[in-house]
């Protein structure tokens, strides 16, 4: 959710990163698709609020779905877009596009957090916490990308579904 603006050394970094492919490889093996989910889910590191953290070389490192929206639309574009935010609420998603990782701004990324922050059956009211979350969801995806899917179905189970307000 930063919106620092990266160096030109970090840039030129990205975009090499983003046009290796033995990086785009490395990056493409830590991401797993769930049954019945539409998100893409991270298997990699974790930061300490459950984003993916992925390493681009020996000493650097960006968050996940950085990388991803810099695959899709260019590490230029990636400078461009200061705050990315997760429209699927799921901070391990590296779906970049409608209903996913969308660029966004702090307001709009905070306003939407408040909006859906008690929405029942959403990852933002899992009661394990959203870092706890995504190290439990990240484990279960890389051992069975279906355990997953059992594990979210039982927490809409716990919880209900409520229809968003808006």
């Amino acid at each position: 959710m930063s919106e620092r603006r990266l160096d030109q050394a970090a840039l030129a970094m990205v975009q090499d990163a983003v046009a290796d492919e033995s990086v785009r490889a490395r990056f493409a093996a830590k991401v797993v698709r769930v049954p019945g989910s539409d998100c893409l889910w991270w298997t990699g590191a974790i930061s300490g609020r459950g984003h993916g953290r992925f390493w681009l070389a020996d000493t650097h490192v960006i968050i996940a779905h950085r990388y991803a929206f810099g695959l899709t639309h260019g590490a230029d574009a990636l400078e461009a877009a200061r705050v990315l935010g997760h429209r699927c609420d799921n901070p391990l998603c590296q779906r970049v596009g409608p209903g996913h990782v969308v660029i966004s701004s702090t307001l709009l990324n905070r306003r939407e957090w408040a909006q859906r922050r008690h929405v029942l059956g959403t990852p933002l009211t899992d009661p394990r916490g959203p870092k706890h979350r995504a190290r439990a969801l990240r484990d279960l995806a890389r051992q069975d990308p279906a355990a997953v899917a059992a594990d979210l179905e039982r927490l809409r189970r716990l919880h209900g579904e409520q229809l968003p307000i808006w």
